[in-house]
């Protein structure tokens, strides 16, 4: 299963466009406003709002993805079962995030997962231009 988690890059922080739509998915799993990004996407990445691959987790069970990309006893970086797909720090895996599992899109809501249209899936992202200092994933 790949996790993706809903980012806000720093300047989407002062566009009052991305401020909304980040806080209609983040607090309310607004299927309209994902249904908007998905339309999309490309624009709303540009403006500074995305889906970004942070994590590849073994198995099938959303449960099992969601608890295995949380900070519970540790960073979940370190969970064995995890393969990290950034180099940056990550936060928990919340409310708003997706989950691609066997082809199907899945959201996570305020109460467990639900399921997307075919038409919500990430794009892949453009590989931002790595610094210097920056190291490659890690396993």
């Amino acid at each position: 299963m790949q996790v993706f988690h809903l980012k806000v890059a720093r300047a989407g922080q002062l566009n009052p466009a991305v401020v909304d739509m980040h806080a209609r998915i983040a607090f309310r799993v607004d299927r309209q406003a994902l249904t908007e990004i998905f339309s999309d996407e490309a624009r709303w990445r540009g403006l500074g709002l995305s889906f970004e691959l942070v994590a590849e987790v073994e198995g099938d069970d959303l449960e099992r993805a969601f608890s295995a990309t949380n900070h519970i006893d540790s960073d979940w970086s370190e969970n064995a079962d995890v393969q990290v797909m950034t180099a940056e720090r990550c936060r928990s895996t919340s409310v708003g995030d997706l989950v691609l599992r066997d082809g199907s899109t899945f959201v996570v809501d305020k109460f467990g997962f639900s399921e997307l249209p075919p038409a919500c899936r990430p794009m892949a992202a453009e590989p931002d231009p790595e610094p210097e200092s920056a190291s490659a994933p890690r396993a």
